[in-house]
């Protein structure tokens, strides 16, 4: 069934908000807001559609230099957000709003202001640029792509990435500036002090036709306030409405992953290939058509939580602090917040959200454990296991693919990964999960599970605890293994199992 292409974008807009620092739905209530500015100024057809789309748009490329300006001003997230609505010219608040990012002492604060034109206006020439791709990649009109480039620019041409001032910007980006300043203005200061901060930035950064009419009319413009309602946001889109065919659906959602992605430059090209591990591990399984589609697709958008967590975290060549690790394992829970907000995508979103989850319990962000892993999720976890370790990371080196089984079975072998999911991975990996010699008489997953966690040095009790069984439950499974391996010690069952194949010695 097809998709309306806007309530897709409107979930890009929200995975952009956190990317930028800003409040819940930001892009979704200025769409609303400059929906009521096109109708007062009367706009041309053509401009509202445009106009339609920057607004949603605007900051999709906000990832693109997440990892510099984190590296270059601290927390890209705070930056982002103690500058959304400075006014660049007042000198004054812009120390203001530096002091309150970099803390009172004067060498951070001067090495702040000193770095901060150069970064940013590479952070915002890429993030144009990237917008401009994902809007090509989206199918939009080439109104939509040009004046995506644009949005970073001012209305007196001291703006990025320079490339034009005045009635020159394309008018749905000026009208867009001005309704995307108010906004932030009438959030944090109301109506009249938002009325009386456009005037001022009237003729300089704004288009000051624009911002006096919008002035005129804050109060009214902002009554009802607009609550970020994507149904309001649907009912403004221009007609013709546009739609994703479900053959299209996977493109889209890419660009969901790309966002994520370029969160860190040790992440390119993450999501794209969990998803395709994670969708040829379902078909080995024997899932159906629509649940391998399901899983490829929660594979994709399956970590765009990320953005909502600063880059100097992800960046982190050392061990993270417990504050630091709570953010971490915060991210399934952003990427949870997206989904459940687009109807579209709400199938998605517990499966997507289960990544980091185990059967044990030990996972996050919602801890579940045992059956409320579904089959799934539990090969969209394992899969994202095994890519993650054949991946670089700021702490460590890249993993070979031997290694990366080993790490999956030993999870599958502490019962923190199902063994049936590890295995599909395994097998859609290319890796061997053959036991050689296994008869008729061989070891049941559970029993395989049990004697490598023995070969460990675990008690029954420990055991038991990581498998979620109980310690008699443990010595019953022992009991069948020396049975069929005609022994009566653990030693000799570990060797015994290991010589005919039975058992992973590269296990861990």
């Amino acid at each position: 069934m097809a998709v309306r292409l806007a309530e897709l974008v409107a979930g890009l807009s929200l995975v952009s908000d956190l990317g930028k620092g800003l409040s819940d739905g930001q892009a979704l209530r200025v769409c609303t807001v400059s929906a009521r500015v096109a109708e007062l100024l009367e706009l041309p057809a053509a401009d509202r559609e445009t106009l339609y789309w920057v607004a949603l748009l605007r900051f999709v490329g906000c990832t693109a230099t997440a990892s510099e300006m984190a590296a270059a001003l601290g927390d890209e997230l705070a930056v982002s957000a103690a500058f959304a609505d400075a006014d660049v010219r007042d000198l004054r608040d812009v120390l203001r709003r530096a002091v309150a990012v970099t803390g009172p002492r004067p060498d951070r604060v001067l090495g702040f202001l000193a770095k901060a034109p150069t970064v940013i206006e590479a952070h915002e020439t890429a993030s144009c640029e990237v917008a401009r791709s994902v809007a090509i990649q989206l199918g939009l009109p080439g109104s939509v792509i040009e004046a995506l480039g644009d949005v970073f620019e001012r209305y007196d041409g001291k703006g990025n990435p320079g490339r034009g001032k005045g009635s020159e910007l394309p008018l749905a980006v000026r009208v867009w500036q001005v309704a995307h300043t108010a906004d932030l203005l009438v959030e944090h200061f109301g109506p009249e002090i938002a009325a009386a901060r456009l005037r001022d930035r009237a003729g300089t950064a704004l288009d000051p036709d624009i911002a006096v009419a919008v002035a005129a009319h804050c109060a009214t413009l902002f009554d009802p306030p607009p609550t970020g309602s994507l149904a309001d946001v649907l009912a403004a889109e221009p007609v013709p409405r546009q739609f994703v065919e479900p053959d299209r659906l996977d493109a889209v959602l890419g660009v969901f992953g790309l966002l994520a992605d370029l969160k860190s430059a040790h992440f390119y090209g993450h999501s794209p290939r969990v998803a395709e591990l994670a969708a040829r591990a379902a078909t080995v399984a024997g899932l159906p058509e629509a649940e391998v589609n399901r899983v490829r697709r929660a594979g994709l958008v399956h970590d765009i939580g990320k953005v909502a967590v600063s880059s100097r975290i992800w960046d982190c060549g050392g061990a993270l602090s417990d504050m630091q690790r709570e953010q971490v394992e915060l991210h399934p829970y952003y990427t949870q917040r997206v989904l459940a907000r687009v109807p579209a995508l709400a199938d998605l979103m517990d499966l997507a959200c289960s990544h980091h989850e185990k059967s044990d319990g030990s996972g996050y962000h919602r801890r579940i454990s045992g059956p409320a892993l579904s089959p799934a999720a539990a090969l969209l976890a394992a899969a994202d296991c095994y890519v993650t370790a054949g991946e670089p990371r700021p702490h460590r080196a890249t993993r070979d693919p031997a290694d990366c089984a080993a790490l999956l079975r030993g999870l599958a072998a502490e019962g923190r990964l199902p063994e049936p999911a590890v295995r599909a991975v395994l097998t859609a990996a290319g890796h061997s999960t053959q036991r050689s010699a296994r008869s008729p008489g061989a070891l049941t997953d559970r029993e395989t599970a049990v004697l490598q966690l023995i070969a460990h040095g675990l008690t029954n009790q420990a055991a038991a605890r990581r498998l979620g069984i109980s310690a008699k439950t443990v010595g019953t499974h022992l009991e069948h293994i020396y049975t069929k391996l005609g022994v009566s010690t653990r030693a000799s069952a570990v060797v015994h199992a290991t010589r005919l194949g039975w058992l992973d010695p590269l296990s861990s």
